[in-house]
């Protein structure tokens, strides 16, 4: 299906009645991660394909119980070659923002049909329904080694916001239980 043309792309708004059809979608995207981000095998081993959807199923399962959340599926002759994912959230607390800003979850496009137009068109849709929504402001987060998704979200206008850094905790001294509870002294 690689460099289907754009007019044969269909695009649907859905719910979580979709989510069984997202599975192949988030695995490649799953191993899109692991290939763009070899150092952060730090955090442990990579998780399998089939444990990463138990997890990213279980959170789409609650973002789109929440309202207004919603899937855009993006098919080709009926196969679904890409989706994004969108629920809300509130307020920023330093800015004045509207009352809701959505969060785009996933953007995922299969490998073959990436490059010729599909996310742009997904975010597109994505956009179309929150203008709908009544809402103003949309906020992604991007594994830091995934240059073309960081550069693709510029293009969109999109800023760079937060930072988030994510690591084990080193270990204790032997002998050190503090941090269960109670206080710790110093």
């Amino acid at each position: 299906m690689s460099g289907a043309p754009l007019r044969r792309v269909m695009i649907r708004r859905a719910g979580a009645e979709a989510i069984a059809t997202l599975q192949p979608l988030w695995i490649s995207l799953h191993d899109h991660h692991v290939a763009v981000a070899p150092h952060l095998r730090e955090l442990g081993p990579v998780r399998g394909a089939a444990g990463s959807w138990t997890v990213r199923s279980a959170l789409y399962e609650e973002w789109l119980a929440e309202p207004d959340a919603f899937v855009m599926v993006a098919e080709v002759d009926g196969i679904a070659v890409g989706y994004a994912l969108a629920h809300m959230r509130g307020e920023e607390e330093s800015w004045q923002t509207g009352p809701r800003i959505a969060e785009l979850e996933t953007l995922a496009v299969l490998p073959g049909q990436r490059g010729n137009g599909i996310g742009r068109r997904l975010v597109d849709a994505v956009h179309a329904e929150l203008r709908r929504l009544g809402v103003a402001q949309l906020g992604v987060s991007v594994i830091s080694a995934n240059a073309d998704a960081i550069r693709f979200y510029e293009r969109l206008g999109l800023l760079p916001f937060c930072v988030s850094y994510l690591g084990n905790v080193p270990p204790g001294a032997p002998g050190d239980h503090h941090g269960s509870a109670g206080s710790t002294p110093i």
